[in-house]
């Protein structure tokens, strides 16, 4: 045999026996030595609030929050779902939905467009579904109009 050949044998061997001890050593910094468990019950399925009423701001400058969900639209360089409902457009019927705001047509530089801003386009990084759900902890957070 050459050695070449055996010297890769030997070092795979060696390598397979390094991982198997790292991994039965492994332990969390934060769990200590409790085992990790391997598998974790699914959440539970949440109701989304499905209104046509807009949802209260809870703040100055909160983006409104999407009263229905948005699992079926398609968000992608070349398409917006949103826009079908939320974008004024010229002979369609008048919507019965929320128009995107003014702020949506201005550019970063301050310009104008006559269609909404490419920086506005993927509209989920700011407006998010809404789901019927209690809140995972408590809080004393009062709404700015409580104030």
């Amino acid at each position: 045999m050459k050695p070449s050949v055996s010297i890769s044998a030997v070092l795979l061997v060696a390598l397979f026996g390094l991982a198997g001890t790292a991994v039965a050593e492994l332990k969390s910094a934060l769990r200590g030595a409790e085992d990790i468990p391997v598998t974790n019950a699914a959440p539970k399925l949440e109701k989304y609030i499905n209104d046509k009423e807009n949802i209260e701001r809870n703040f100055e400058q909160q983006p409104p929050l999407v009263p229905h969900t948005t699992d079926k639209y398609t968000i992608n360089l070349k398409e917006n779902g949103c826009f079908e409902c939320h974008l004024k457009q010229p002979g369609k019927d008048e919507a019965k939905s929320v128009e995107m705001s003014e702020s949506h047509f201005v550019d970063r530089t301050g310009q104008k467009l006559d269609r909404p801003a490419s920086n506005r386009h993927f509209c989920k990084l700011c407006h998010v579904p809404q789901i019927d759900a209690e809140p995972l902890v408590g809080s004393n957070f009062r709404s700015a109009s409580t104030r």
